[in-house]
Protein backbone atom coordinates (compact mmCIF):
# COMPACT_ATOMS: atom_id res chain seq x y z
CA UNK A 1 0.00 0.00 0.00
CA UNK A 2 1.26 3.50 -0.83
CA UNK A 3 1.99 6.08 1.88
CA UNK A 4 -1.08 8.04 0.81
CA UNK A 5 -3.18 4.89 1.07
CA UNK A 6 -1.87 4.13 4.57
CA UNK A 7 -2.58 7.70 5.68
CA UNK A 8 -6.07 7.50 4.25
CA UNK A 9 -6.68 4.21 5.99
CA UNK A 10 -5.45 5.58 9.33
CA UNK A 11 -7.55 8.71 8.94
CA UNK A 12 -10.64 6.69 8.05
CA UNK A 13 -10.22 4.42 11.05
CA UNK A 14 -9.70 7.41 13.30
CA UNK A 15 -12.89 8.99 11.91
CA UNK A 16 -14.82 5.81 12.67
CA UNK A 17 -13.39 5.55 16.21
CA UNK A 18 -14.06 9.23 16.84
CA UNK A 19 -17.63 8.99 15.54
CA UNK A 20 -18.39 5.93 17.68
CA UNK A 21 -16.85 7.63 20.72
CA UNK A 22 -19.03 10.70 20.12
CA UNK A 23 -22.09 8.46 20.20
CA UNK A 24 -20.94 7.00 23.52
CA UNK A 25 -20.58 10.45 25.09
CA UNK A 26 -23.99 11.48 23.80
CA UNK A 27 -25.29 8.31 25.47
CA UNK A 28 -23.57 9.23 28.74
CA UNK A 29 -25.08 12.73 28.55
CA UNK A 30 -28.53 11.23 28.01
CA UNK A 31 -28.04 8.71 30.83
CA UNK A 32 -26.89 11.46 33.22
CA UNK A 33 -30.45 12.81 33.47
CA UNK A 34 -31.22 9.83 35.71
CA UNK A 35 -28.63 10.97 38.30
CA UNK A 36 -30.80 13.18 40.49
CA UNK A 37 -29.34 14.75 43.63
CA UNK A 38 -30.81 13.24 46.79
CA UNK A 39 -32.03 10.01 45.24
CA UNK A 40 -30.55 6.79 46.59
CA UNK A 41 -27.53 5.46 44.76
CA UNK A 42 -29.25 2.12 44.18
CA UNK A 43 -31.85 3.93 42.06
CA UNK A 44 -29.25 5.43 39.76
CA UNK A 45 -28.00 3.62 36.61
CA UNK A 46 -24.39 3.34 37.80
CA UNK A 47 -23.75 -0.03 36.08
CA UNK A 48 -25.12 1.38 32.80
CA UNK A 49 -22.82 4.39 33.09
CA UNK A 50 -19.83 2.13 33.74
CA UNK A 51 -20.73 0.05 30.70
CA UNK A 52 -20.68 3.18 28.50
CA UNK A 53 -17.51 4.42 30.18
CA UNK A 54 -15.83 1.06 29.51
CA UNK A 55 -16.88 1.24 25.88
CA UNK A 56 -15.40 4.74 25.60
CA UNK A 57 -12.17 3.47 27.15
CA UNK A 58 -11.92 0.52 24.75
CA UNK A 59 -12.42 2.83 21.76
CA UNK A 60 -9.78 5.11 23.27
CA UNK A 61 -7.27 2.26 23.54
CA UNK A 62 -7.96 1.33 19.93
CA UNK A 63 -7.26 4.92 18.87
CA UNK A 64 -4.03 5.03 20.90
CA UNK A 65 -2.90 1.75 19.34
CA UNK A 66 -3.79 2.99 15.85
CA UNK A 67 -1.69 6.14 16.19
CA UNK A 68 1.29 4.26 17.62
CA UNK A 69 2.04 3.14 14.05
CA UNK A 70 0.77 6.26 12.34
CA UNK A 71 2.70 8.83 10.33
CA UNK A 72 3.20 12.36 11.59
CA UNK A 73 1.32 13.52 8.50
CA UNK A 74 -2.07 12.46 9.87
CA UNK A 75 -3.57 15.76 10.95
CA UNK A 76 -3.43 16.60 14.65
CA UNK A 77 -6.41 18.84 13.95
CA UNK A 78 -8.57 15.71 13.53
CA UNK A 79 -7.66 14.55 17.03
CA UNK A 80 -8.43 17.98 18.48
CA UNK A 81 -11.76 18.38 16.67
CA UNK A 82 -13.02 15.11 18.11
CA UNK A 83 -11.61 16.03 21.53
CA UNK A 84 -13.72 19.19 21.45
CA UNK A 85 -16.83 17.31 20.28
CA UNK A 86 -16.50 14.79 23.12
CA UNK A 87 -16.39 17.60 25.66
CA UNK A 88 -19.20 19.63 24.12
CA UNK A 89 -21.41 16.53 24.27
CA UNK A 90 -21.10 16.59 28.08
CA UNK A 91 -21.30 20.35 28.69
CA UNK A 92 -25.00 20.22 29.44
CA UNK A 93 -25.03 16.85 31.21
CA UNK A 94 -25.97 16.30 34.82
CA UNK A 95 -22.94 15.45 37.05
CA UNK A 96 -22.67 11.71 37.60
CA UNK A 97 -22.04 10.83 41.25
CA UNK A 98 -20.14 14.04 42.05
CA UNK A 99 -21.00 17.17 44.01
CA UNK A 100 -17.69 18.98 44.66
CA UNK A 101 -18.82 21.73 42.31
CA UNK A 102 -21.30 22.98 44.91
CA UNK A 103 -18.34 24.03 47.06
CA UNK A 104 -16.78 25.72 44.02
CA UNK A 105 -19.99 27.66 43.37
CA UNK A 106 -20.31 28.73 47.01
CA UNK A 107 -16.64 29.69 47.38
CA UNK A 108 -16.81 31.61 44.11
CA UNK A 109 -19.79 33.66 45.25
CA UNK A 110 -18.10 34.38 48.58
CA UNK A 111 -14.93 35.59 46.85
CA UNK A 112 -16.88 37.60 44.26
CA UNK A 113 -18.69 39.29 47.17
CA UNK A 114 -15.35 40.42 48.64
CA UNK A 115 -15.50 37.94 51.53
CA UNK A 116 -12.99 35.38 52.83
CA UNK A 117 -13.95 31.72 52.15
CA UNK A 118 -11.43 30.46 54.73
CA UNK A 119 -12.88 32.43 57.62
CA UNK A 120 -16.17 30.60 58.18
CA UNK A 121 -17.67 27.20 57.45
CA UNK A 122 -20.73 26.67 55.23
CA UNK A 123 -22.43 24.92 58.15
CA UNK A 124 -22.05 28.01 60.35
CA UNK A 125 -23.52 30.25 57.65
CA UNK A 126 -26.41 27.86 57.18
CA UNK A 127 -27.23 27.33 60.87
CA UNK A 128 -26.33 30.69 62.42
CA UNK A 129 -26.79 33.34 59.73
CA UNK A 130 -27.62 36.17 62.15
CA UNK A 131 -24.38 36.11 64.15
CA UNK A 132 -21.91 39.00 63.72
CA UNK A 133 -19.14 37.64 61.48
CA UNK A 134 -21.62 35.52 59.54
CA UNK A 135 -24.01 38.31 58.55
CA UNK A 136 -22.18 39.37 55.34
CA UNK A 137 -22.14 35.74 54.22
CA UNK A 138 -25.82 35.33 55.05
CA UNK A 139 -26.62 38.34 52.83
CA UNK A 140 -25.56 36.22 49.85
CA UNK A 141 -28.52 33.94 50.58
CA UNK A 142 -30.89 36.88 50.91
CA UNK A 143 -29.71 38.47 47.66
CA UNK A 144 -29.77 35.26 45.62
CA UNK A 145 -32.07 32.48 46.92
CA UNK A 146 -30.44 29.98 44.53
CA UNK A 147 -27.46 29.90 46.87
CA UNK A 148 -29.62 28.56 49.70
CA UNK A 149 -29.87 25.29 47.75
CA UNK A 150 -26.21 25.39 46.73
CA UNK A 151 -25.10 25.95 50.34
CA UNK A 152 -27.28 23.06 51.55
CA UNK A 153 -25.51 20.73 49.10
CA UNK A 154 -21.90 21.66 49.92
CA UNK A 155 -20.15 18.51 51.12
CA UNK A 156 -18.20 18.47 54.39
CA UNK A 157 -19.91 21.74 55.43
CA UNK A 158 -18.33 21.75 58.91
CA UNK A 159 -14.87 22.30 57.37
CA UNK A 160 -13.62 25.54 55.78
CA UNK A 161 -12.66 25.32 52.14
CA UNK A 162 -9.57 23.27 51.31
CA UNK A 163 -9.00 24.94 47.94
CA UNK A 164 -5.97 27.29 47.72
CA UNK A 165 -6.08 30.94 46.64
CA UNK A 166 -5.73 30.56 42.87
CA UNK A 167 -8.62 28.11 42.90
CA UNK A 168 -10.66 30.75 44.73
CA UNK A 169 -9.79 33.22 41.99
CA UNK A 170 -11.08 30.85 39.31
CA UNK A 171 -14.27 30.16 41.27
CA UNK A 172 -14.72 33.90 41.81
CA UNK A 173 -14.29 34.56 38.08
CA UNK A 174 -17.04 32.05 37.30
CA UNK A 175 -19.28 33.70 39.92
CA UNK A 176 -18.73 37.13 38.38
CA UNK A 177 -19.59 35.78 34.92
CA UNK A 178 -22.63 33.74 35.96
CA UNK A 179 -23.32 33.32 39.71
CA UNK A 180 -24.29 29.78 40.66
CA UNK A 181 -23.80 28.46 37.13
CA UNK A 182 -22.28 25.02 36.69
CA UNK A 183 -22.01 25.70 32.96
CA UNK A 184 -19.80 28.73 33.60
CA UNK A 185 -17.44 26.57 35.65
CA UNK A 186 -17.39 23.93 32.93
CA UNK A 187 -16.60 26.46 30.20
CA UNK A 188 -13.65 27.80 32.21
CA UNK A 189 -12.37 24.28 32.88
CA UNK A 190 -12.84 23.45 29.20
CA UNK A 191 -10.57 26.36 28.30
CA UNK A 192 -7.78 25.10 30.56
CA UNK A 193 -8.39 21.52 29.39
CA UNK A 194 -7.93 22.46 25.73
CA UNK A 195 -4.97 24.60 26.77
CA UNK A 196 -3.28 21.47 28.12
CA UNK A 197 -3.78 19.86 24.69
CA UNK A 198 -1.96 22.80 23.09
CA UNK A 199 0.86 22.66 25.62
CA UNK A 200 1.29 18.93 25.12
CA UNK A 201 1.60 19.37 21.35
CA UNK A 202 4.34 21.93 22.01
CA UNK A 203 6.06 19.62 24.52
CA UNK A 204 5.91 16.58 22.25
CA UNK A 205 7.42 18.64 19.45
CA UNK A 206 10.12 19.92 21.80
CA UNK A 207 11.01 16.37 22.84
CA UNK A 208 11.13 15.15 19.26
CA UNK A 209 8.06 12.95 19.68
CA UNK A 210 5.02 12.54 17.47
CA UNK A 211 2.56 15.36 18.17
CA UNK A 212 -0.27 12.86 17.63
CA UNK A 213 0.59 11.60 21.11
CA UNK A 214 -1.66 14.40 22.37
CA UNK A 215 -4.51 11.94 21.72
CA UNK A 216 -3.54 10.13 24.92
CA UNK A 217 -4.69 13.18 26.88
CA UNK A 218 -7.25 14.69 24.48
CA UNK A 219 -9.33 11.51 24.13
CA UNK A 220 -8.87 10.18 27.66
CA UNK A 221 -12.30 9.17 29.04
CA UNK A 222 -11.04 9.88 32.56
CA UNK A 223 -10.10 13.46 31.65
CA UNK A 224 -13.37 14.10 29.81
CA UNK A 225 -15.58 12.63 32.53
CA UNK A 226 -13.84 14.27 35.47
CA UNK A 227 -13.12 17.70 34.00
CA UNK A 228 -16.39 18.29 32.08
CA UNK A 229 -19.13 16.05 33.47
CA UNK A 230 -17.95 16.03 37.09
CA UNK A 231 -16.61 19.61 36.78
CA UNK A 232 -13.51 18.89 38.83
CA UNK A 233 -11.04 21.73 39.03
CA UNK A 234 -7.81 19.73 38.63
CA UNK A 235 -7.24 20.71 35.00
CA UNK A 236 -6.38 24.25 36.15
CA UNK A 237 -3.30 23.45 38.30
CA UNK A 238 -2.36 20.74 35.80
CA UNK A 239 -2.27 23.41 33.06
CA UNK A 240 0.22 25.52 35.01
CA UNK A 241 2.31 22.46 35.93
CA UNK A 242 2.62 21.47 32.25
CA UNK A 243 3.32 25.10 31.32
CA UNK A 244 6.07 25.19 33.95
CA UNK A 245 7.63 22.03 32.53
CA UNK A 246 7.61 23.46 29.02
CA UNK A 247 9.16 26.71 30.24
CA UNK A 248 11.95 24.81 32.02
CA UNK A 249 12.70 22.93 28.80
CA UNK A 250 12.76 26.27 26.96
CA UNK A 251 15.36 27.63 29.44
CA UNK A 252 12.93 30.18 30.88
CA UNK A 253 13.53 29.10 34.43
CA UNK A 254 12.21 32.17 36.24
CA UNK A 255 8.90 32.06 34.38
CA UNK A 256 8.79 28.30 34.94
CA UNK A 257 9.04 28.71 38.71
CA UNK A 258 6.32 31.37 38.59
CA UNK A 259 4.05 28.98 36.68
CA UNK A 260 4.81 26.22 39.18
CA UNK A 261 3.85 28.61 42.00
CA UNK A 262 0.48 29.21 40.30
CA UNK A 263 0.02 25.44 40.10
CA UNK A 264 0.71 25.14 43.84
CA UNK A 265 -1.72 28.00 44.48
CA UNK A 266 -4.25 25.89 42.61
CA UNK A 267 -3.55 22.63 44.45
CA UNK A 268 -0.69 21.87 46.79
CA UNK A 269 0.58 18.68 45.11
CA UNK A 270 2.93 20.32 42.51
CA UNK A 271 5.04 21.57 45.42
CA UNK A 272 6.60 18.09 45.38
CA UNK A 273 8.40 18.73 42.08
CA UNK A 274 9.96 22.07 43.14
CA UNK A 275 13.34 20.38 43.91
CA UNK A 276 13.40 18.96 40.35
CA UNK A 277 12.74 22.40 38.85
CA UNK A 278 15.44 24.00 40.99
CA UNK A 279 18.02 21.28 40.37
CA UNK A 280 17.63 21.29 36.60
CA UNK A 281 17.83 25.09 36.56
CA UNK A 282 21.03 24.91 38.64
CA UNK A 283 22.56 22.38 36.25
CA UNK A 284 21.55 24.14 33.06
CA UNK A 285 21.55 27.86 33.97
CA UNK A 286 23.65 28.13 37.10
CA UNK A 287 23.11 28.75 40.79
CA UNK A 288 22.09 32.42 40.40
CA UNK A 289 19.17 31.69 38.09
CA UNK A 290 18.08 28.79 40.29
CA UNK A 291 17.95 31.14 43.28
CA UNK A 292 16.08 33.71 41.22
CA UNK A 293 13.56 31.06 40.27
CA UNK A 294 13.14 29.99 43.87
CA UNK A 295 12.65 33.63 44.88
CA UNK A 296 9.98 34.18 42.22
CA UNK A 297 8.24 31.00 43.38
CA UNK A 298 8.16 32.28 46.98
CA UNK A 299 6.96 35.76 46.00
CA UNK A 300 4.12 34.48 43.80
CA UNK A 301 3.07 32.09 46.55
CA UNK A 302 3.09 34.89 49.16
CA UNK A 303 1.12 37.24 46.90
CA UNK A 304 -1.46 34.54 46.34
CA UNK A 305 -2.09 33.97 50.03
CA UNK A 306 -1.84 37.63 51.10
CA UNK A 307 -5.51 38.60 50.42
CA UNK A 308 -6.73 35.80 52.68
CA UNK A 309 -4.35 36.13 55.66
CA UNK A 310 -7.10 37.64 57.82
CA UNK A 311 -8.40 34.11 58.28
CA UNK A 312 -5.37 33.34 60.49
CA UNK A 313 -5.01 29.66 61.36
CA UNK A 314 -8.32 28.96 59.64
CA UNK A 315 -6.50 29.45 56.36
CA UNK A 316 -5.05 25.96 56.78
CA UNK A 317 -7.81 24.26 58.78
CA UNK A 318 -9.47 22.60 55.80
CA UNK A 319 -6.14 21.38 54.44
CA UNK A 320 -5.11 19.96 57.83
CA UNK A 321 -8.46 18.16 58.18
CA UNK A 322 -7.98 16.71 54.70
CA UNK A 323 -4.47 15.45 55.56
CA UNK A 324 -5.52 14.00 58.92
CA UNK A 325 -8.83 12.33 58.11
CA UNK A 326 -9.59 11.80 54.41
CA UNK A 327 -9.06 8.33 52.96
CA UNK A 328 -10.66 7.34 49.66
CA UNK A 329 -9.98 4.80 46.92
CA UNK A 330 -6.42 4.14 48.07
CA UNK A 331 -4.71 0.77 47.68
CA UNK A 332 -1.33 1.14 49.43
CA UNK A 333 -2.11 3.62 52.21
CA UNK A 334 -4.55 1.37 54.16
CA UNK A 335 -1.86 -1.31 54.15
CA UNK A 336 0.72 1.15 55.53
CA UNK A 337 -1.71 2.34 58.18
CA UNK A 338 -2.39 -1.25 59.23
CA UNK A 339 1.34 -1.98 59.51
CA UNK A 340 2.25 1.07 61.61
CA UNK A 341 -1.04 1.32 63.51
CA UNK A 342 -1.49 5.11 63.48
CA UNK A 343 -2.63 7.47 60.74
CA UNK A 344 0.06 10.06 61.48
CA UNK A 345 2.77 7.40 61.31
CA UNK A 346 1.44 6.24 57.96
CA UNK A 347 1.51 9.85 56.75
CA UNK A 348 5.11 10.16 57.96
CA UNK A 349 6.05 6.93 56.18
CA UNK A 350 4.57 8.23 52.92
CA UNK A 351 6.62 11.43 53.30
CA UNK A 352 9.78 9.38 53.88
CA UNK A 353 9.16 7.21 50.83
CA UNK A 354 8.51 10.24 48.63
CA UNK A 355 11.64 11.87 50.02
CA UNK A 356 13.60 8.73 49.15
CA UNK A 357 12.25 8.71 45.61
CA UNK A 358 13.26 12.35 45.24
CA UNK A 359 16.80 11.73 46.52
CA UNK A 360 17.28 8.80 44.15
CA UNK A 361 16.13 10.90 41.20
CA UNK A 362 18.31 13.88 42.13
CA UNK A 363 21.45 11.81 42.71
CA UNK A 364 21.15 8.96 40.21
CA UNK A 365 19.32 10.50 37.23
CA UNK A 366 20.70 12.99 34.71
CA UNK A 367 18.28 15.93 34.77
CA UNK A 368 20.06 17.65 31.90
CA UNK A 369 18.28 15.33 29.47
CA UNK A 370 14.89 16.80 28.61
CA UNK A 371 12.94 13.54 28.43
CA UNK A 372 14.57 12.38 31.64
CA UNK A 373 13.55 15.56 33.43
CA UNK A 374 9.93 15.18 32.30
CA UNK A 375 9.97 11.49 33.28
CA UNK A 376 11.33 12.32 36.74
CA UNK A 377 8.37 14.66 37.35
CA UNK A 378 6.03 11.91 36.23
CA UNK A 379 7.50 9.30 38.57
CA UNK A 380 7.44 11.62 41.58
CA UNK A 381 3.79 12.57 41.02
CA UNK A 382 2.93 8.96 40.18
CA UNK A 383 4.43 7.81 43.48
CA UNK A 384 2.40 10.49 45.27
CA UNK A 385 -0.82 9.27 43.66
CA UNK A 386 -0.16 5.63 44.51
CA UNK A 387 0.86 6.32 48.13
CA UNK A 388 -1.73 8.98 48.91
CA UNK A 389 -4.58 8.17 51.30
CA UNK A 390 -6.87 9.90 48.79
CA UNK A 391 -6.59 8.53 45.26
CA UNK A 392 -9.72 9.92 43.69
CA UNK A 393 -9.94 9.31 39.93
CA UNK A 394 -9.75 13.03 39.15
CA UNK A 395 -6.38 13.24 40.91
CA UNK A 396 -5.03 11.05 38.10
CA UNK A 397 -5.60 14.00 35.76
CA UNK A 398 -2.21 15.30 37.01
CA UNK A 399 -0.54 12.30 35.37
CA UNK A 400 -2.35 11.86 32.05
CA UNK A 401 -0.38 14.60 30.20
CA UNK A 402 2.84 12.72 30.96
CA UNK A 403 1.41 9.60 29.31
CA UNK A 404 1.45 11.48 26.00
CA UNK A 405 5.25 11.30 26.27
CA UNK A 406 5.52 7.92 28.03
CA UNK A 407 2.43 5.85 27.09
CA UNK A 408 3.15 2.99 29.48
CA UNK A 409 0.49 0.32 29.20
CA UNK A 410 0.17 -0.09 32.97
CA UNK A 411 -0.65 3.57 33.62
CA UNK A 412 -2.99 3.78 30.61
CA UNK A 413 -4.82 0.74 31.99
CA UNK A 414 -5.09 2.35 35.42
CA UNK A 415 -6.67 5.46 33.88
CA UNK A 416 -9.50 3.22 32.73
CA UNK A 417 -9.77 0.99 35.79
CA UNK A 418 -10.17 4.02 38.07
CA UNK A 419 -13.68 4.39 36.69
CA UNK A 420 -14.61 1.41 38.88
CA UNK A 421 -14.41 3.86 41.79
CA UNK A 422 -18.02 4.75 41.01
CA UNK A 423 -19.12 1.26 41.95
CA UNK A 424 -18.33 2.24 45.55
CA UNK A 425 -21.62 4.13 45.61
CA UNK A 426 -23.40 0.93 44.63
CA UNK A 427 -21.81 -1.31 47.26
CA UNK A 428 -23.74 -2.40 50.30
CA UNK A 429 -20.72 -2.90 52.55
CA UNK A 430 -17.20 -1.55 52.83
CA UNK A 431 -15.91 -5.13 52.51
CA UNK A 432 -17.47 -5.35 49.05
CA UNK A 433 -15.71 -2.16 48.01
CA UNK A 434 -12.37 -3.63 49.04
CA UNK A 435 -12.77 -6.17 46.24
CA UNK A 436 -13.35 -3.31 43.81
CA UNK A 437 -10.11 -1.68 45.00
CA UNK A 438 -8.27 -4.89 44.15
CA UNK A 439 -9.86 -4.99 40.69
CA UNK A 440 -8.87 -1.34 40.17
CA UNK A 441 -5.23 -1.68 41.17
CA UNK A 442 -4.38 -5.40 40.89
CA UNK A 443 -4.06 -5.53 37.06
CA UNK A 444 -2.14 -2.24 37.11
CA UNK A 445 0.51 -3.46 39.55
CA UNK A 446 0.82 -6.78 37.71
CA UNK A 447 1.39 -5.01 34.40
CA UNK A 448 3.73 -2.46 36.00
CA UNK A 449 5.83 -5.31 37.41
CA UNK A 450 5.93 -7.01 34.01
CA UNK A 451 7.07 -3.75 32.37
CA UNK A 452 9.80 -3.40 34.97
CA UNK A 453 11.01 -6.98 34.68
CA UNK A 454 10.98 -6.87 30.89
CA UNK A 455 13.03 -3.65 31.07
CA UNK A 456 10.54 -1.54 29.17
CA UNK A 457 11.76 2.06 28.68
CA UNK A 458 10.83 4.14 31.71
CA UNK A 459 12.01 7.46 30.33
CA UNK A 460 14.97 7.86 32.69
CA UNK A 461 18.69 8.15 31.95
CA UNK A 462 21.18 7.35 34.66
CA UNK A 463 24.06 9.79 35.18
CA UNK A 464 26.69 7.28 34.21
CA UNK A 465 24.75 6.56 31.05
CA UNK A 466 25.34 10.10 29.88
Amino acid sequence: MTLQGRLGSTRSRLLVLGGLTCCVYVGIAWLSSAFVYGEGHSHRPIPAFLLLYTLAFLLYLMAVRLLCWSSRQVGVWLVLVFALLFRVALLGSRPIQEDDFYRYLWDGKVVASGLNPYQVTPLAVRDHPGEGLLQPYARILAQDPAFTLILARVNHPAIPTIYPPFAQGIFGLAALAAPGSLTALRVIFLGFDLGICGLMIAMLTRLGLNALGVLVYAWSPLVIKESINSAHYDVVPTFFLVLGLLLVLSHKAVLAHGSLALAVLGKVYPLLVLPLFCWRTWLMRGRTEALWGLGVFAVVLALGYAPFMAAGSWLWRGTVAFAEHWETNSFLFPFLRTVVGERWLANAMVCCILGGVMLVLLHQVDMRHERTFVAANFWVLGALFLLSPVSNPWYFLWLVPFLCCFPLCSWLLLSGLLGLYYLSFYCITAETFQWIIWIEYGPFYALLLWEFLSQRPLGLSLRRGG
